[in-house]
């Protein structure tokens, strides 16, 4: 009889074991369906996410293609290769051309840069080029302003002929026409700045008045910024414009610098597509990360040195070679970069003068009034349009 019971306990306990192995079980299985079910949303998310992305992109791409089409027909915007931007070595920086076009047909470039970043010394130096730049020919037997260089071989013989000046190799460039600009400015913010002086410019060929502004502090939409890059002072003097283009360049420089990463990288995401360059999209988001990290005082703006020079009635800007050379060591790092004699361009305080000064080679100096100056573009002669300033004989050098 004892025997009898504990059998039947025995086989109790065995159920019961039976029953309870079988709870867990059952609660493992859920849970490994469970982790399934969340990978597997997590995988179609992370897939859709991808997927809009690329189609953002491309319709991003194809919606500025459309518009460029639009806006100049006779120059639709073209898809270039890229090239993986590297820094070779300490001393030789990335050098990036940019380069600013009209719309003329054919376009010029109204607006050249040199860019030196060297990532290792962590340093920047930004050169404005003046576009009515002499080049002379191979034979030294006429000559050219380097603005024309575009219309006659694009950006291949522009950034060839540039890199004759300096003698320095140029593996990058960024080509910006006047619709990319206006949405860059769009997508940065118009600009507070003050606008140091009366400015008109009427269109030869429509009549109408195209460029605007008036002395003092305002703010710059995408219209009246890019008049005021343009805008052309008396005597063709590309000096004075190219300096408010740095300061104009250096302003939205810090402000994308004070930005925060994610923001910025988000601001060239949208606006990349606007330009022609052979640096992609991820590479220019990381240049802008890396000079993010660079100190306000290594970036440093130059204009490349020269003189005035009167040749058939148009004026030139005649380069020093010397000088040149002498930045080329600065960007190298070779030479500090307060050694270049002068050269240095501050951005213009907000204060009200009523001449600028330009020092020559031979530290001469030469007023020029700027309240009343008269538009004009590269090559323009005096003759050409009505200043109220008087003006000054056309020798050799001005």
């Amino acid at each position: 009889m004892a025997q009898d019971e504990n059998k039947s306990a025995l086989r109790k306990r065995r159920k019961k074991r039976t029953k309870q192995s079988g709870v867990k079980w059952g609660r493992l299985i859920f849970v490994i369906l469970l982790l399934i079910a969340v990978v597997g949303g997590v995988v179609y998310g992370v897939s859709q996410a991808v997927s809009y992305v690329q189609t953002s992109l491309s319709s991003s791409s194809t919606s500025a293609d459309t518009s460029a089409t639009m806006s100049d027909e006779n120059q639709p915007r073209t898809t270039v290769p890229t090239v993986s931007v590297e820094q070779q070595a300490v001393d030789k920086p990335i050098y990036v051309l940019v380069v600013g076009k009209d719309t003329n047909n054919p376009a010029q470039a109204d607006s050249l840069f040199l860019m030196a970043i060297n990532e290792e010394q962590k340093t920047m130096d930004i050169i404005g080029i003046p576009s009515n730049s002499k080049i002379e020919s191979r034979n030294q037997k006429s000559v050219d302003m380097l603005n024309t260089m575009y219309s006659q071989g694009g950006i291949e013989l522009t950034k060839a002929v540039v890199e004759d000046i300096f003698r320095i190799s140029i593996p990058y460039y960024i080509v910006v026409d006047e619709a990319a600009f206006k949405k860059t400015n769009d997508v940065y913010g118009n600009r507070d700045m003050y606008v140091e002086q009366n400015m008109s410019h009427v269109d030869s060929a429509t009549g109408k008045e195209d460029i605007s502004l008036r002395r003092g502090f305002q703010t710059l939409n995408s219209e009246n910024a890019l008049g005021y890059l343009r805008y052309s002072d008396d005597n063709n003097d590309t000096f004075t414009r190219v300096q408010r283009q740095e300061r104009f360049l250096k302003l939205l420089l810090d402000q994308s610098l004070s930005s925060f990463t994610v923001t910025n990288s988000y601001h060239i995401w949208r606006v990349w597509d606007e330009y022609e360059s052979n640096i992609s999209t991820y590479d220019a988001i990381s240049l802008m990360m890396k000079i993010g990290r660079m100190a306000q005082e290594n970036i440093h703006f130059y204009i490349l040195p020269g003189e005035k020079e009167s040749i058939d009635g148009k004026i030139y800007w005649n380069i020093n070679p010397t000088e040149s050379q002498r930045l080329v060591g600065i960007m190298m790092g070779d030479l500090p970069a307060d050694d270049a004699n002068g050269n240095l361009t501050k951005t213009p305080t907000v204060s009200e003068p009523t001449t600028s000064t330009v020092k020559s080679e031979d530290s001469k100096s030469e007023e020029r009034t700027t309240s009343t100056s008269t538009p004009k573009e590269p090559g323009e002669t005096e003759s050409d349009t009505t200043s109220n300033t008087p003006s000054k004989s056309n020798s050799t050098k001005e």
